[in-house]
């Protein structure tokens, strides 16, 4: 079962994202309104005003940009992550990309 669950973000990266995006900006509202602001009620149309820009514009537009625009800017990117540490601090072109992202 575990290994299906890690297949999930490698099969459908955007929804994923969308998924994970909408879910922790709803929870961090939650968490602001309760422990921050001390609220005793839960303001649910602010939080879903939280969460559908989650969905939309951090799982969605920020994709659009960080994935396939940066895939095109930085093309060396993944290669370079994949690397272990030891040699990433040898590759001069990894690091010079990655300062410029």
């Amino acid at each position: 079962m575990w290994s299906r669950l890690r297949q999930i973000p490698i099969k459908h990266p955007l929804a994923f994202g969308v998924v994970i995006s909408t879910f922790k900006t709803s929870a961090s509202d939650l968490l602001v309104q309760k422990v921050v602001e001390g609220k005793k009620e839960i303001d649910w149309k602010r939080n879903a005003a939280f969460a559908t820009f989650g969905c939309f514009y951090l799982g969605g537009v920020q994709y659009a940009i960080y994935v396939p625009l940066f895939g095109r800017l930085f093309p060396h990117a993944a290669a370079f992550a994949a690397k272990p540490l030891r040699e990433k601090i040898k590759d001069v072109k990894g690091l010079t990309a990655l300062c410029g992202q």
